[in-house]
């Protein structure tokens, strides 16, 4: 049984916390920490494992019952609380993104990767849930198929019906970040050059956010993105691609359903009630990245589909070019 303690209580931490406890038979909560004191104890009493909770960090991570830690604290705090990982050499699952600035983002991988390299193993894996949902698993399988012929370019489409606090630089570290991991993942390609494009302001929107906020990127190999990023829509949580190929096309529709259109023939677009956000649609995505890391954590083989630091980075990396584009 793995002893997880969760740093961070909002919408992340408590959505890790209630998949584990009914999903992970391997796995238990026993551990809190979040200055929340109310929200904290409401969680900890609804999972009926944790042990004890703290409004401080440093006491979870070294505490003797926490085998392992997921780090789903404000985004800020994420270099802070990584750091506290690191020094604990206990295997962690992080939330993206690695830091909220690239300067951040670059020294703490840096860290990392000196600590994995100097024991020889993987301590620090990040959350990119994209990469364990059955339609973008299905889609790599259709691409590395060979039948649709090679890959020319990608139109992911994310719209939330809101994001409290946004900021431009913020659509692409909280939104933009998952086109630019699934994509690298599925590719195998970096990004070189994302451009920031401005279409009419939506009035749903906050002031000074650059919502809709269209991107283009390119990657080495070629293949090129163009990505439509909404952070206030009001008809539902909205998360779909298509990759057009040279033989056919692949879309991700907005159900998780995977559409594909080849030698004239189309399979049917699935229709019903839209997910209200990111946690209901990719649900079963999140259950199988933390199956992934729990089961990689106790037999000491990681998953190759959990993303790495130098993931992380990368998706940061690829961030940082839009934001200076902005």
């Amino acid at each position: 049984m793995l002893k997880i303690g969760i740093i961070g209580v909002g919408v992340m931490g408590a959505g890790h916390a209630n998949f584990i406890k009914n999903h992970l038979p391997n796995a238990q909560v026993v551990a809190l920490s979040d200055v929340a004191k109310g929200k904290m104890e409401a969680l900890a009493k609804d999972l009926g494992t944790v042990k004890f909770t703290t409004e401080n960090p440093v006491e979870l991570v070294r505490h003797s019952e926490v085998d392992a830690i997921i780090i789903a604290s404000p985004d800020q705090l994420h270099v802070a609380h990584l750091k506290l990982a690191i020094a604990s050499g206990k295997p962690t699952l992080c939330e993206k993104p690695i830091a909220t600035t690239i300067e951040d983002a670059r020294a703490i991988a840096k860290e990392i990767e000196e600590y994995e390299e100097r024991n020889k193993r993987t301590l620090i894996n990040f959350g990119f849930m994209r990469r364990f949902d059955p339609a973008y698993r299905k889609v790599k399988e259709l691409i590395e198929s060979g039948k649709f012929g090679e890959p020319l370019f990608v139109r992911p489409v994310t719209r939330n019906v809101s994001s409290t606090g946004a900021t431009t630089p913020g659509l692409y570290t909280n939104i933009a970040i998952h086109d630019f991991d699934i994509f690298s993942w599925l590719f195998n390609s970096k990004w070189e050059s994302v451009s920031s494009h401005y279409p009419k302001q939506s009035k749903l929107s906050q002031e000074g956010v650059a919502d809709p906020l269209l991107i283009t990127a390119k990657m080495a190999n070629g293949i090129m993105m163009i990505a439509d990023i909404v952070a206030f829509n009001n008809y539902g949580y909205d998360a779909r691609f298509e990759v057009l190929c040279e033989k056919g096309s692949i879309e991700v529709g907005i159900f998780g359903d995977v559409v594909t259109r080849i030698d004239f023939e189309a399979s049917p677009i699935q229709g019903g009630h839209m997910a209200e956000n990111w946690m209901s649609r990719f649900e079963k995505s999140y259950i199988e990245e933390l199956k992934a890391w729990v089961n990689s954590v106790e037999s000491g083989v990681m998953n190759s589909d959990l993303a790495t630091v130098k993931d992380a980075l990368a998706a940061n990396e690829a961030c940082q070019l839009g934001v200076a584009s902005i």
